[in-house]
């Protein structure tokens, strides 16, 4: 397995598309020396954006995060989250005004807003609202009381024929060092395997949020696929994506694929990245 030094083969790229957990961020804070790193793309002319399925903030709450640890490099608009697309899915298919029903934090009610649309929590829908809604959308596992919230939501799903939005796909997300919660993919897998409906998905490993995010990287500057790096520390959400859209990809092994598995993962799965690195920082 070829392991090769992040620094170096970046150089070779005009734009960087970072995955945030496990590659710049872990669960207990920034990975040391990230700082340092995106600072070093900028003197260098590259671009590089932070692609995530992270739909419980705006992309201003999600750039902060990054800016209370003193790296002022991350700014709102190198933030591109699934719930962005979700919004300009919302836009094409709902009108104006309509009445939106969510389930996760009230932060997430910004993507709604920002439609032109209504939000309404889920644990405040009643059967009566039922005839007003336009969409109902799935953002989070956390903002409410979990099994009242999931079951409240099947009823409303079951009892409506509204489009059902699944702003983030993440089946699982790390808690602590080797240890998962479930996040709000599987739940959404769940409800639509017991109600016999057809959720929509946004977000990685869906080919769509990289032509998403190469169409923004396009408007700062004219790149061709061939100039575009997705870095991504998960074969089949990070890398399969990058893979299916045809630009490079570089597998890091600072989260949740590890160096003594991954010669056997890419194997297993037949998911080829680009380039391994230890860590962007490396």
């Amino acid at each position: 397995m070829d392991i090769k030094r992040f620094k170096e083969l970046v150089k070779q790229y005009k734009v960087v598309f970072f995955d945030a957990y496990g590659v710049l961020r872990k669960h207990q804070g920034m990975i040391k020396g990230v700082e340092e790193m995106l600072s070093f793309l900028v003197e260098e002319g590259i671009d590089f954006y932070i692609i995530t399925n992270d739909a419980s903030r705006s992309p201003r709450l999600l750039a902060k995060v990054y800016q209370d640890y003193g790296i002022d490099t991350v700014k709102e608009e190198n933030m591109i989250s699934s719930a962005m697309m979700s919004v300009e899915f919302l836009k094409e298919n709902v009108y104006p005004g309509s009445l939106i029903a969510y389930l996760g934090r009230e932060t997430s009610e910004h993507f709604i807003r920002s439609a032109d649309l209504i939000p309404i929590r889920m644990e405040d829908v009643v059967e009566k609202d039922y005839a007003a809604l336009a969409g109902i959308m799935l953002f989070d596992d956390g903002g409410y009381e979990f099994h009242p919230g999931i079951n409240k939501t099947l009823n409303v799903v079951r009892g409506t024929d509204v489009p059902v939005i699944v702003a983030n796909p993440d089946k699982i997300y790390p808690v602590n060092d080797g240890e998962f919660a479930f996040a709000i993919g599987s739940i959404a897998n769940m409800m639509e395997a017991v109600s016999n409906r057809k959720f929509f998905y946004f977000g990685k490993p869906d080919v769509s949020i990289f032509e998403y995010a190469y169409e923004i990287a396009n408007t700062k500057r004219k790149v061709s696929k061939r100039e575009v790096l997705m870095v991504g520390d998960t074969l089949d959400t990070d890398i399969i994506g990058g893979n299916q859209f045809g630009i490079d990809t570089a597998l890091v092994l600072s989260g949740s694929t590890i160096e003594k598995q991954a010669e056997s993962l890419i194997k297993e799965l037949g998911i080829v990245p680009t380039h391994i690195c230890k860590s962007v920082v490396d």
